[in-house]
């Protein structure tokens, strides 16, 4: 090869490496999901693969994560990139995201035998420590159901909550080993997520909770679960491995929840909900205000307990009623149980009210969308009339085939509450216009803006005393285009 010829291949492979921290960035915000990911890419291959430059990486709303499997990546990456070179010369710079995937590829039994130890010795620590142990699965509302079942039972007993939306095998594991969980904990509530059947049961198999609860059932990674069938029997696995005194706790106003309550032969079930009344538990006369809810609980033997909260938003009276459910059957009062609920915090970012500066109400629900949870944050936000009604949102994501028709009706539901729309991105929120079009909503009352950063801007710039902003979703780098 001639000088030249080496020097060309030498700039590729180092714009390849200095490129694939992007492609790892994305690939980690994906769970290291190979097939999603290079799904990801080719949906705009310009913007992800062929032009797109790293320094987005730095800009990122949630930074690379510069754990021990991503440097492992990015090593067995550039070592890719850089064997390739003197074959492709310059093109070495544009193969990033495909090296990154064959290297995550390559280090699997690396990673699974890496795994595989942290679960160990994640068991042998729950098996000296033997806390009650109370597993939260569900399509929406287990970071909420795991914060305020951890928060009542810390009335009576010293109780652990995995942190923030830890939710997965190695996250569970991660808080097991570390100084999270001591010798003196007494209970352990445990949110369990998954992206594909038999994740929630994994965790289970290693924290075998002796309660079960199932906040929901619905269209949340319809993406990547393709049916509610099979979102149903995700989430019935914190149910399966349940012993015979222990307890499956369902949602019963959710009808797909109540199928598999019926269902549940081999352990006790407990049932709740605010709509019925053939339950164990329920909620009557939840008002609403600025400062919260109050409602009074009901359980099937007549026991009646006023609560209050400065919780909002009525899925969260379902929320509290699981983790009250499980409470009495442990052994709580209701007394303790409605202190317990008078402390209450909202999960962070999750229909968090603010009162913000110069009289302007704030109302976080930025962590995550869904339908329902969508829905819901809206019913609040008709609550506040003392101004105008603003929604910032740039719509829900992993819902695909119904993606479309769940955005469209979103922007339906929002033309009979808003008074002003800021919609982000204008490729994501397409069906979102459309359904405000299609409820009569004027033109001039929403904007659609390429950013979170631009929306903010317009909303400060009209937004007074009285008014009350609602923040639905906040998407991810990967769909930040």
């Amino acid at each position: 090869m001639s000088p030249a010829t080496i020097g060309v291949a030498a700039l590729g492979a180092a714009a390849g490496i200095w490129r694939s921290v992007f492609a790892l960035h994305m690939l980690q915000q994906d769970s290291y999901h190979n097939g999603r990911f290079l799904r990801w890419v080719v949906a705009r291959p310009g913007a992800r693969w062929l032009w797109q430059l790293p320094w987005k990486a730095r800009e990122a709303k949630k930074p690379l994560a510069w754990t021990g499997r991503a440097k492992r990546i990015f090593a067995v990456t550039a070592m890719l990139i850089a064997a390739s070179a003197p074959f492709i010369s310059i093109f070495a710079a544009f193969v990033a995201p495909f090296a990154a995937v064959l290297a995550n590829i390559l280090l699997i039994p690396v990673q699974s035998a890496i795994n595989a130890g942290f679960v160990r010795q994640a068991r042998r620590k729950l098996n000296t420590i033997r806390p009650i142990v109370i597993g939260v699965a569900g399509s929406y509302g287990k970071t909420s159901t795991k914060y305020f079942t951890a928060a009542i039972l810390n009335e009576k007993l010293r109780t652990l909550r995995t942190p923030n939306s830890f939710n997965t095998l190695l996250g569970v594991c991660r808080v097991i080993n570390g100084e999270d969980l001591r010798p003196d904990h007494q209970a352990f509530v445990v949110e369990m997520g998954a992206y594909r059947r038999g994740e929630v049961a994994e965790t289970a198999r290693l924290v075998r909770p002796k309660y079960g609860i199932i906040t929901s059932i619905g269209p949340e990674h319809f993406e990547r679960f393709l049916s509610i069938e099979n979102i149903q029997a995700t989430n019935y696995e914190v149910i399966e491995g349940l012993p015979a005194d222990g307890a499956g706790v369902f949602n019963c106003d959710i009808p797909e929840c109540a199928v598999l309550a019926d269902r549940t032969k081999h352990t006790r079930v407990l049932r709740y909900g605010i709509t019925r009344k053939d339950v164990d538990l329920w909620a009557e006369g939840i008002e609403h205000s600025v400062d919260g809810m109050r409602f009074t609980m009901v359980h099937r033997d007549g026991r009646r307990q006023a609560a209050q909260t400065s919780i909002v938003g009525r899925h969260n009276v379902q929320n509290i009623l699981a983790a009250a459910l499980v409470a009495l059957d442990i052994g709580l009062s209701f007394e303790e149980i409605a202190r317990g609920i008078f402390k209450l915090e909202p999960a962070p970012h999750r229909l968090n009210i603010i009162k913000g500066a110069g009289g302007v109400i704030v109302i976080d629900d930025s962590y995550n969308s869904n339908p329902i949870g969508a829905a819901e944050a809206l019913h609040v936000l008709a609550e506040f009339k003392t101004g105008r009604r603003i929604l910032i949102a740039p719509g829900m994501i992993e819902l695909g085939a119904l993606h479309e028709e769940k955005n469209e009706e979103f922007g339906r539901q929002a033309a009979q509450v808003c008074d002003y729309v800021f919609l982000v991105g204008p490729e994501q929120t397409k069906p979102i216009a459309r359904g405000l079009d299609k409820a009569g909503y004027p033109a001039s009352k929403y904007k659609v803006c390429r950013d979170l950063k631009e929306a903010t801007k317009g909303m400060q710039a009209m937004v007074r005393s009285g008014d009350a902003v609602l923040f639905e979703n906040d998407l991810p780098d990967l769909y930040s285009e």
